[in-house]
């Protein structure tokens, strides 16, 4: 595999290894993983910039907007505008509050969900988006399964808890996200 760094990049082949196992390091921590927990040659510290913005973070940051993302506003129904005004409010002014977002299917649930994220992310926040369900997290933008993004066991036991350790990237993303759909 480091071999295609050569084809693509002007570098001495002593860091052909290490810009394969930094690439593999950022891939891995997609997944909650670290190159520490496989049997791949050792990672050299300097090759890791602590300073950079963790790859994990990086892929919020640059989730795409729809254009008429914003232009949603402007169609939410006069409900839909409430949640919308008191939602928004709440993550402006940085309080914490969990909103339980009901109503039979049709009436647009997942649309203020994606009008809610368009708005935040044009503003820079970082918006978490998940679901219960694979087919549910593909209609919402850069959404995932709550069990892929929590790290949240799928065979449940009494003493399961979510595999997410309080110093890794994962948690430093859910630290700076501004909200959690």
């Amino acid at each position: 595999m480091a071999k295609d760094y050569q084809t693509t990049n002007n570098v001495m082949e002593s860091n052909l290894t290490n810009m394969l196992l930094k690439d593999l390091n950022e891939l891995l921590n997609l997944h909650g993983k670290k190159i520490e927990d496989y049997d791949l040659t050792f990672l050299p510290p300097n090759t890791i910039d602590i300073d950079a913005i963790p790859s994990i973070i990086q892929e919020e940051l640059t989730v795409d907007i729809p254009n008429e993302g914003i232009a949603y506003v402007a169609k939410l129904n006069n409900d839909q505008m409430i949640a919308f005004k008191t939602i928004m409010n709440v993550i402006v002014q940085k309080y914490n509050r969990i909103f339980f977002v009901n109503g039979p299917g049709g009436t647009c649930k997942t649309f203020l969900y994606r009008t809610l994220m368009a708005s935040l992310r044009s503003r820079g926040e970082i918006i978490l988006a998940t679901a219960s369900s694979g087919i549910a997290a593909t209609l919402l933008p850069s959404g995932r399964t709550a069990h892929s993004r929590f790290k949240i066991p799928i065979d449940i036991q009494p003493s399961s808890i979510c595999g997410i350790q309080k110093q890794n990237d994962l948690a430093n993303l859910i630290r700076v996200a501004a909200a959690i759909i």
